[in-house]
Order: C-alpha cells, then structure tokens, then sequence
C-alpha cells in the first residue's frame, strides 16, 4: 500500500510542476526507509536530536528523489 501512495504522491508531485521530493523519517525506521529506496530516494542527511519522542531527543533523516 505504501508503494501505491508514494508512486501517486510522485505522479501528483510531477503533473503540478514539482522536480524534487523531500522527506523526513526517524534512522531507526528501517521498514519505512527499505520503502523510500526502493522508490529511489537517497539519504541527505541527519539532524541531531532534531524532536523529542516519549521524552527522549530522537534524530530526524532527510532523503530526497529528483523527479
């Protein structure tokens, strides 16, 4: 299901004149992240201690896909 929506998500993204996607995912969502490379999307970066999730600083990755 996941696969279907980023795939209408790029359609969408590119008929309205978008060449990039950015996302944000936690490191430690390996399920989700396995999902976003298959795609095609590629780690950008991590911000340190960027939230905070259950009382605790958790980090944030950026990937992104050109279009």
């Amino acid at each position: 299901m996941g696969n279907h929506l980023l795939e209408a998500l790029e359609t969408e993204a590119k008929n309205n004149g978008f060449y990039k996607i950015v996302l944000f995912t936690f490191p430690f969502n390996g399920l989700g992240q396995g999902l976003y490379r298959k795609r095609g999307f590629r780690e950008v970066g991590v911000f340190e201690k960027q939230g905070i999730l259950d009382g605790q600083f958790v980090d944030v990755m950026a990937m992104e896909k050109i279009l």
